[in-house]
C-alpha cells in the first residue's frame, strides 16, 4: 500500500533549512516543495498527463510569496482540469497564447502594424496616424486620466455600426477627412483579414455613399502671367538656403506632386537620357499594371540639376532636408519660402503652393496649345494623369509618351524663360 504524504505545515516550511543537495517535501496529490542548496524554496506539482499518459511537473511559483494555502488552491485546479481529462500545462499554454492574440489583436495595435507595414514618407505616416488618433481610437479605446491610451477593443469586435458612427460623426466637420480615414480602414480591414487577426471585412459593407460626397478640392493656382512673372523673378532673387533656391528653381519646370519631388533621389536621374524614373509604386497611382514614372528634363532642368549635385551629389537625395541632410527635403519647405515670398493672397490670384505648379503649368499649356501642339495624352501623362475607361487604358498599357512629352516640357521651360525677361 503507497505511504501517503503527511501534509506539510506553515510551521515545517519556515523552519526547513537549506542542505549540501536540493531536496523535495511533499504535500500529498503531487504538490512539492523543493528546498534549492541556495535557500531558495519552490512549489512544484508533478502529475501524470490525461493526454499525453506520461509524468509532467510544473512550478506555481516561490514560497514564502505563495503561501501554502495558495498554493493547495493552485493545486486543486490542477486536479479538476485532469480529473476533465486536460493536460494543465497544455491547458495553461492555449490560455496564454489567446490572451496574447487578444492583446495582438487590439484596434489600435494593428493600425499601428498596417501603418508600419506601408512604404510611405514620414510625415504622410505621421498624418495617417493622426487622424486615426483624434477621430477614431476614442470610439474603441479606454484611456488614463493623461489621455494615453491604455488599450482598444479587439478588432475582430468592432462592428459595421460601430465604425460608420464614428466615420459619420467625423464627416460633420470635415467630410474630406472622413472620406479618407473611411479609405485607409478599408485598408486596415484587409491588412487585418490577411494575418488573420478579423473572419470579415466589415468596411466592404461601407459604400461610397454612407458618406457625404466632400467637395473637391481645387487649390489656388497662378495663371495670370504678369504675376507669374513676378513669381519666377521672387524666386530668382531668393536668399535663403542655396539647396532651397535650387529647389524653388526646379519646381516650376517640372510639374511633379510635392511627395515625389522632395523624394527624388540621383538614382533617379539620368543626366545620358535626360530624364527622371520614379518606381509606379511610389507615385499616387500605384497600379501596377502601368509602367514606372519617365519624365523627360529640358535643358534648363538637367542645368539645375548639375547645380544641385555639386551641393548634394555626395548623398542619396536631390534636395535633403534642411536639418537632417541625410533624409530628404521636408514637404513644407517649398510652401514656407513661397509664402516668405508675399504669395499667399489667393482672393487676388496670388496664391501659389507646391502643388499649384502643377495646375498653372496644366492652364497654360492648354492655353497655348497652338505654340507646342502637344497631344492631350502628351499634357496628361506629365503629370501622371490616366484615364482609366477601359479602351483607354488598354492603350496607355501598351504606350509611354516619353518622346511626346519631351518637345512639350521644352516648351515649358522657354516659356518660362521667356516671360521672366518680357519688358
Amino acid at each position: 500500500m503507497p505511504k501517503t504524504a503527511t501534509p506539510l505545515t506553515d510551521t515545517k516550511i519556515k523552519t526547513s533549512k537549506r542542505k549540501e543537495k536540493d531536496y523535495a517535501l511533499s504535500d500529498g496529490n503531487g504538490l512539492q516543495l523543493l528546498v534549492k542548496n541556495t535557500g531558495i524554496k519552490v512549489w512544484k506539482f508533478v502529475y501524470t498527463s490525461p493526454t499525453k499518459d506520461k509524468r509532467r511537473k510544473t512550478t506555481f511559483g516561490n514560497y514564502p510569496d505563495l503561501k501554502l494555502a495558495s498554493a493547495r488552491e493552485k493545486r486543486a485546479e490542477y486536479l479538476e482540469l485532469i480529473a476533465e481529462g486536460i493536460d494543465p500545462i497544455d491547458y495553461y499554454e492555449e490560455q496564454k497564447v489567446k490572451k496574447e492574440a487578444e492583446v495582438e489583436g487590439q484596434f489600435h495595435l494593428v493600425v499601428y502594424e498596417w501603418l508600419d507595414s506601408l512604404v510611405i514618407l514620414k510625415d504622410t505616416h505621421k498624418r495617417k496616424k493622426r487622424a486615426f488618433e483624434r477621430d477614431i481610437f476614442p470610439y474603441f479605446a479606454n484611456y488614463d486620466s493623461e489621455h494615453n491610451l491604455q488599450y482598444s477593443v479587439n478588432i475582430k469586435d468592432i462592428t459595421h455600426d460601430k465604425l460608420l458612427h464614428a466615420l459619420e460623426e467625423k464627416s460633420k466637420s470635415a467630410k474630406e477627412t472622413a472620406s479618407r480615414i473611411l479609405a485607409d480602414c478599408r485598408n486596415v480591414w484587409q491588412f487585418a483579414y490577411e494575418r488573420a487577426y478579423v473572419d470579415e471585412i466589415i468596411t466592404a459593407k461601407i459604400g461610397k455613399k454612407a458618406l457625404p460626397k466632400p467637395k473637391t478640392k481645387h487649390y489656388p493656382k497662378i495663371t495670370d502671367e504678369k504675376v507669374l512673372k513676378e513669381l519666377l523673378l521672387a524666386i530668382e532673387d531668393y536668399h535663403g538656403q542655396p539647396i532651397t533656391r535650387l529647389m524653388l528653381k526646379f519646381l516650376p519646370m517640372v510639374p511633379l506632386r510635392a511627395e515625389n519631388l522632395t523624394t527624388l533621389k540621383w538614382e533617379m536621374i539620368s543626366f545620358h537620357n535626360k530624364t527622371l524614373t520614379i518606381p509606379r509604386n511610389q507615385m499616387k497611382d500605384k497600379n501596377e499594371e502601368l509602367p514606372d514614372f519617365v519624365l523627360p528634363l529640358s535643358s534648363q532642368v538637367i542645368e539645375i540639376l548639375k547645380d544641385t549635385k555639386q551641393l548634394t551629389g555626395w548623398g542619396k537625395w536631390v534636395f535633403h532636408g534642411l536639418q537632417n541632410i541625410n533624409g530628404p527635403m521636408n514637404l513644407e519647405t517649398g510652401n514656407k519660402a513661397l509664402r516668405s515670398l508675399g504669395f499667399t493672397d489667393e482672393a487676388k490670384g496670388r496664391k501659389q503652393t507646391q502643388h499649384s505648379f502643377r495646375g498653372t503649368y496644366r492652364s497654360l499649356a492648354e492655353t497655348y496649345q497652338t505654340q507646342h501642339n502637344a497631344t492631350y495624352e502628351a499634357k496628361e501623362s506629365a503629370l501622371d494623369h490616366h484615364d482609366t475607361s477601359k479602351v483607354a487604358f488598354a492603350y496607355l498599357h501598351q504606350a509611354e509618351y516619353t518622346e511626346q512629352m519631351r518637345p512639350l516640357l521644352q516648351w515649358w521651360a522657354d516659356f518660362l524663360d521667356k516671360l521672366k525677361e518680357e519688358k
